[in-house]
Order: structure tokens, then C-alpha cells, then sequence
């Protein structure tokens, strides 16, 4: 007896794996038997919805990867002669250009060395010239004029390293720049090598980004960075990518590589750190609202407005589609909806398959009413930069280097 119960237990289990097995392969039709008009309906007023068109759009299939901005040119400043400081011409964190004077050093002692050196080169060249008169009459021999000549060359070359000697006393900028903290003061004896300050450029700036390896083939110089720092969160700074590596690093298995950015406004500081996305491709989606689809389960569908006659009852058809990428509002559609189709995007409440709805504001409808009262349907417009918090769900917590794809019309 206690074994037939068993028995007649497992069968039964067993015919109702069945019967829910039957019913999840079947799911899509039982659903439309269950969302089909039902009578107590045919007494209701049709439901009011508001419906928006199947749109295309260009997305950017982008990487992502964080980097830290790196001046294009840095130089510490030095003394290259030894003397003591007479002057600062410059502001510590200032803007400077190239050969401005910034440091101005002790010069008297310079300047007499050079008078000195100029005396010597008159005073060797007149001997010179004299030797030389005689020898055409023989009357000097040739080690006297060989010693004069050598003589001439020899103050020539210390006049000029004077000059060089007093020259360097003026220490000028190599580029223009953005100077650093003044490492010297106004009487400070400086030796050859020490330094007085760093100059950095500052536009442009290069951002230094290490991305997977793999990515090698997607990646080309002249393609789009677009950058976010927490400096500025509510800013995004758009450059190019000016540097690729010849090689991926062995033991990280990484692509470096540079992106150059104008910085004409001087923003941005070498040192902070940035977000980048290289755009790697573009291409063109279907999308609608994010309130037109409706997730049941694993599966997508939304309601498709069927195409009506002027004096005939519109009506929704429910289909189910396939979806991608999520942000800013819309879902790319990537199977069950064409671009000439509108759906659903309020009042899904009392929506079945098949059933006759009003549409609210229809331009359709409002046509057939008065010849007066015909408009044009409104556009739709892309903002030109969404908010910088946003991103498609396939992309939220990525790592560095992570692809995804993005509004093609976003900066």
C-alpha cells in the first residue's frame, strides 16, 4: 500500500513537470489568451495612451578606460653660470612666455670680462696684422706669425665665452608655460645646476590611458576621446588620440596610449585624474522610450499601435522584441519593430492584445477632425550633452577598459 502511494506521487509529479513545461513553451500564447479582450470590456470606454515613433538614431560604441593628465613639455629650470640673484621677474603659478627674462643675475663682473676679452681680440689682431705686413717683406719668421695667429684665435675664443658667461645671467624661459614655486630669492648665490623653478605647457596636455590589449585592432590615431575629471563634473573635455605604442606591455597584457587635449582655457592641471571613452565605431539603432517596454520574466514586449483608417478604431498589438542598450531614457529595439511604427508609452494599464484604444493628441485624429487644425507631429531633438551621470545599463560599474556603446549624438 505505502508503495503504490509513492508510486501514484511521483506520477503525478512527474504529469505536473509536464504541465508546467508545456506552459513555459507555450508562455507567449497563454499570455496573449490571457491579455485578449475580455466581455466585461465591451461596455468600457477605450483606454487613453500616448504614443511616441520608432526612432533611428547613430550610436558610438565607445571603451572606457581612467588615465592622468601628463604636460606635453616639463623643465626644471637651472643656473648655468654662478653668481648671485639681482632679480625675479616673474609670479609664482603665472603664465609666461618663451625668452621672457625671468631670473637676473649679478652682471658687473661679467660685463668687465667681457671689455676684457674684447681688448685682448683688438690688441691680437692688431699684432697680427702687423706680423703679417712684415712677412711679405721677410722680415719675420714663420713661428712669430704662427704664434700671432694663435694668440688672435685664442682671445677670440674667450671673448665669446664671456659673452655666453654674461648672457646666461639672464635666465629665460625655453617655451611658454606655466611656472611652479619659486625654489630662490633676491640675493641667493647660485651655483651651476641649481634649480629656481619648473615650467610646465600646459596646452596642450597629453592624458596617458592604458587599455586591454586585445582592443589593438580598434584602436587608430585621429580617433575621439572624451574625457570627465571630478574637478569638473559637470563639464566633459573632448581630444584626439595622438600616441599609440608599438608594443603591449608583457606583464599587464595593456595598450598604452595618449590623448592630446587643447586646454586652451588653461582648465585642466598635469597630475588630475580623468575618465576617458575612445569612440571606436558608430552606427544606427532603432530606439524607443524607455516606458514602452514592459519586462515580464526574460522576455521584452511593448504595444505597437496598428495602422487605422481615418474613420476606423485604433487598436494596439502587442509584440514582443529583443532590446540592447539603455540610456538616457531610450532602449535600442534590435528585433521586433520597424522604423515606421509608434508605440506605447503611457496608459499600458489596461492594455491587452488587440483591444481599441483613444490615442491623447493624435495628429491623425485631430486631421480628420478640421482642415484647420492639421500640425505637424513634434520632433524629437537630442540634447547636444546629457547629463555626465549617465550611462547604458550594460556599461554601469565597468571596469577600465570596458567596450560600450553610447548616444552617438552626446559629445
Amino acid at each position: 500500500m505505502r508503495h503504490s502511494k509513492v508510486g501514484l506521487l511521483i506520477l503525478l509529479g512527474l504529469f505536473l513537470a509536464v504541465i508546467l513545461a508545456l506552459g513555459w513553451w507555450n508562455r507567449e500564447a497563454l499570455l496573449a489568451l490571457i491579455e485578449s479582450p475580455a466581455p466585461t470590456d465591451q461596455g468600457r470606454p477605450p483606454p487613453l495612451i500616448e504614443v511616441a515613433p520608432v526612432e533611428r538614431a547613430e550610436i558610438q560604441v565607445r571603451l572606457q578606460a581612467t588615465g592622468t593628465l601628463k604636460a606635453a613639455e616639463t623643465v626644471t629650470l637651472t643656473a648655468r653660470s654662478r653668481g648671485r640673484v639681482e632679480a625675479v621677474h616673474f609670479e609664482e603659478g603665472s603664465e609666461v612666455s618663451k625668452h621672457q627674462a625671468l631670473v637676473l643675475l649679478e652682471r658687473k663682473r661679467a660685463q668687465a670680462a667681457v671689455q676684457e676679452a674684447a681688448a685682448r681680440v683688438a690688441q691680437t689682431a692688431r699684432q697680427l696684422d702687423r706680423l703679417e705686413t712684415l712677412d711679405a717683406d721677410a722680415f719675420v719668421s714663420e713661428t712669430e706669425l704662427e704664434e700671432a695667429r694663435a694668440a688672435a684665435s685664442e682671445a677670440r675664443a674667450a671673448w665669446r665665452v664671456s659673452s655666453e658667461d654674461l648672457a646666461d645671467r639672464i635666465i629665460e624661459a625655453p617655451f611658454d608655460g606655466l611656472i611652479g614655486r619659486r625654489l630662490i630669492s633676491p640675493g641667493a648665490l647660485l651655483e651651476p645646476g641649481m634649480a629656481i623653478a619648473s615650467l610646465s605647457r600646459t596646452a596642450p596636455l597629453d592624458l596617458l590611458l592604458d587599455v586591454p590589449g586585445n582592443a589593438l585592432a580598434k584602436i587608430e590615431t585621429g580617433q575621439q576621446v572624451i574625457a570627465t575629471t571630478p574637478a569638473y563634473p559637470q563639464q566633459r573635455f573632448e581630444g584626439r588620440v595622438t600616441f599609440v605604442a608599438p608594443e603591449v606591455a608583457e606583464n599587464t597584457r595593456t595598450l598604452t596610449l595618449e590623448a592630446t587635449f587643447d586646454n586652451a582655457d588653461h582648465r585642466l592641471k598635469p597630475g588630475l585624474f580623468m575618465t576617458a571613452e575612445l569612440v571606436t565605431d558608430r552606427r544606427e539603432i532603432l530606439r524607443v522610450p524607455e516606458a514602452a517596454v514592459i519586462a515580464q520574466g526574460p522576455t521584452n514586449h511593448l504595444f505597437v499601435l496598428d495602422s487605422q483608417d481615418a474613420d476606423s478604431q485604433a487598436r494596439v498589438r502587442r509584440q514582443p522584441v529583443q532590446t540592447g542598450i539603455r540610456r538616457d531614457g531610450w532602449v535600442e529595439i534590435t528585433r521586433g519593430v520597424s522604423a515606421d511604427e509608434r508605440v506605447v508609452v503611457a496608459g499600458l494599464q489596461r492594455l491587452r492584445d488587440g483591444i481599441a484604444v483613444q490615442i491623447k493628441d493624435d495628429p491623425q485624429r485631430q486631421s480628420t477632425q478640421s482642415p484647420a487644425s492639421k500640425r505637424k507631429p513634434d520632433e524629437h531633438t537630442e540634447p547636444a550633452h546629457p547629463s555626465p551621470g549617465s550611462s547604458s545599463d550594460s556599461s554601469a560599474g565597468a571596469p577600465a577598459g570596458l567596450e560600450q556603446a553610447t548616444q552617438g549624438d552626446s559629445p
